[in-house]
């Protein structure tokens, strides 16, 4: 079994291994704020009612695909 193959065996093994990566911010970040945040009416962000979501990628890829190539 290579690496790749251990990653992707599922969406949530993906999600972990991403979950895991050293990054600031990804594209499930980005998702999430237009989904979430935009309509929010939380007074603050620590009452979020969507903090599961947050800063998850394993959501993120449950989406449909919005594009067709990765840049």
């Amino acid at each position: 079994m290579t690496e790749f193959e251990r990653i992707t065996q599922s969406p949530e093994t993906l999600g972990a291994f991403l979950a895991a990566l050293p990054c600031i911010a990804g594209p499930w970040d980005e998702e999430f704020h237009k989904q979430y945040c935009a309509a929010c009416i939380a007074p603050e962000c620590d009452a979020c009612p969507y903090e599961g979501r947050r800063n998850n990628p394993g959501w993120w890829l449950t989406l449909e695909a919005t594009e067709t190539a990765v840049s």
